[in-house]
């Protein structure tokens, strides 16, 4: 096993073989423009001296050849700068395309626990404001390249007007090393500590949006504007420090590169007067140091948004990285139509904080049998559900379906056996036609239909403008709650699974909804294995089995009756609610 590079370049070595490598071509047709670029960058101080001599000589010949030979430099720049820019930006582009497709792709197949660390708005960044930096980041080290490629090639032709003077220059730049490694370290502490405080600027725009109607319910919108505003703040003061911190590199380079020009007249002045130097030596040097110093400037900023970069590259790699445990086993086997036989075995769960959501859970569920989950918040109930479907794993004891453990059936096989319905109707954009058609992808238009009409969502569909090819939004705010539940309900019965899963989902309906909801509900969980969460215990009085759950344990099953004969936790919850009557 080789051992993990944990130098400061890794991740760019990586970002290069892994990703950025697919597009060689273009980088490497991007370097090829870069050398020609920088021999043309250089050959104006070649010519410029060329020029001079030609003055001094007295060769008239100059009229002609001289801005003949500026044209052509200028115009073998210009064209291939342009050429150089498209090859690179265009491969940099894609490369950026294919980043987020493949993080998005990862958090999509995430395990729920990863997803569940960190808020969907902290996510978002990471495809905004981490991807965009870290193009620019490898754009800049793209540059930097380029300028050293002129650097190189401007010092060459500087050597060969006057080799002492050219290392008595380079010594100057040197000083510029420390400064700008020192400038660099700084940027890249400031820039995690910025990307850090993006995330959670969004988490804090997300939440207030979201939460708009509360908020102002209770006229909450100082709280949320304060809130806000510390997180802006902590932004703007991380920004400025960066920008000043940047801001040292060019003065730094502007004063080396006057110190240059200063120690460049004195070294010539001081040949000129011994003779061993000509005016058009110095043009062709002064020259020299202008074309170098432009690069000299822009290595200094590419410096820091490498360090930029490197930030990014930390926080993008975990995502990339992260593996999954809840995967298929190498003897998973995939499962045809099962009966829905459900067991728990001493089911232990534990989350990864330390708390203890489920405690030595057994528990057998018959085929077609309708349970019911019921107790105080937090009881384990949602737990329960997440471990059907194998969206977690138990920490310890096992989950079988008709006598298989979850963990020896293939995930994709497994949770095809599996339909929900939740307290919120999940839309996804498109029309109502392929978010009823979820259910099942391979459904004709009548089986969309024909599971409408079951659901009792036909009537209102065929009331809409453009029917089932209505546009639907993620939002779907044009929908009462009664309507996106049903078309829920309808995607459900689409895809006919034996196994049922509903989270209490009519808890938001008012009563007339709520009736119409129950009847399609009933319907759809005949003959189906049928969990439920319920909190409205009116509605799960018909349940074959009642589990009554407290911290994390079992503490009564049975039908409502024996459950209020038993006089326990079911009877008090019961009592409770029915106080009233």
């Amino acid at each position: 096993m080789q051992p993990k590079d944990n130098s400061a370049d890794a991740g760019y070595r990586r970002l290069w073989r892994d990703w950025i490598s697919e597009y060689r071509g273009r980088i490497y047709a991007s370097f090829v423009l870069m050398v020609i670029t920088a021999i043309a960058s250089a050959a104006y101080a070649k010519m410029i001296q060329l020029i001079i001599t030609a003055y001094e000589t007295s060769d008239t010949s100059v009229i002609y050849w001289g801005p003949i030979g500026i044209l052509v430099i200028a115009c073998t720049k210009g064209i291939s700068v342009y050429f150089q820019l498209i090859a690179s930006n265009t491969a940099l582009f894609r490369f950026e395309a294919k980043l987020k497709k493949s993080m998005y792709s990862s958090l999509i197949h995430a395990d729920l626990f990863r997803l569940q660390g960190e808020t969907p708005a902290a996510l978002a960044a990471r495809f905004s404001a981490d991807s965009d930096l870290l193009r620019s980041s490898v754009q800049a080290l793209l540059v930097a390249v380029s300028s050293v490629m002129v650097v190189i090639a401007a010092v060459v032709v500087m050597l060969s007007i006057n080799w002492q003077i050219t290392i008595l220059l380079l010594l100057v730049f040197s000083l510029a090393i420390s400064p700008v490694n020192t400038v660099g370290a700084k940027i890249r502490k400031i820039s995690k500590g910025t990307q850090a405080q993006l995330s959670g600027m969004n988490s804090e725009i997300v939440e207030g949006l979201s939460s708009i109607r509360m908020a102002r319910t209770y006229q909450l919108e100082d709280h949320l504007n304060q809130a806000a505003t510390a997180t802006f703040s902590k932004v703007e003061s991380l920004r400025i420090m960066d920008m000043k911190w940047k801001g040292r590199l060019s003065p730094l380079v502007e004063i080396l590169s006057g110190f240059a020009v200063g120690v460049l007249l004195f070294a010539v002045s001081w040949g000129i007067a011994r003779g061993t130097l000509t005016v058009a030596d110095f043009i062709g040097l002064l020259t020299g140091v202008g074309v170098l110093s432009q690069p000299a400037r822009l290595l200094g900023s590419t410096f820091a948004s490498a360090a930029q970069g490197r930030v990014a590259l930390d926080r993008i790699f975990p995502i990339l990285d992260a593996k999954n445990e809840i995967v298929d086993t190498d003897t998973a086997r995939t499962i045809e139509r099962i009966k829905g036989v459900v067991q728990f075995e001493a089911v232990e769960f534990v989350y990864p904080n330390g708390f203890v959501a489920l405690k030595d859970l057994t528990l057998d569920v018959p085929a077609g049998s309708k349970v019911a989950l019921v107790g105080r918040s937090g009881a384990g109930k949602s737990t329960v559900f997440n471990l059907i479907p194998r969206l977690f794993d138990p920490t310890s004891g096992r989950v079988l379906i008709d006598g298989i453990d979850l963990k020896d059936i293939s995930i994709e096989s497994l949770r095809r056996q599996i339909a929900v319905v939740s307290q919120d109707a999940v839309l996804l954009t498109g029309t109502i036609r392929e978010n009823i058609g979820f259910g099942c992808l391979t459904a004709e238009f009548e089986d969309i239909e024909k599971a409408a009409k079951s659901a009792a969502a036909d009537r209102f569909i065929s009331q809409l403008p453009d029917g089932y090819d209505t546009p639907v939004s993620a939002t779907a705010s044009h929908f009462s709650g009664g309507e996106k539940q049903r078309l829920s309900i309808a995607r459900a019965i689409l895809r006919d699974a034996p196994i049922l899963l509903l989270d209490e989902p009519t808890s938001a309906l008012d009563a007339e909804s709520e009736a119409a909801i129950k009847t399609a509900l009933d319907k759809l969980a005949k003959g189906r294995t049928t969990f439920i969460i319920a909190h409205r215990l009116s509605t799960i009085l018909d349940a074959d089995m009642i589990v009554v759950m407290d911290q994390g344990r079992v503490v009564e099953t049975g039908t409502h009756k024996e459950l209020l004969a038993q006089d326990g936790l079911y009877a008090e919850l019961y009592r409770l609610q029915f106080a009233h009557i």
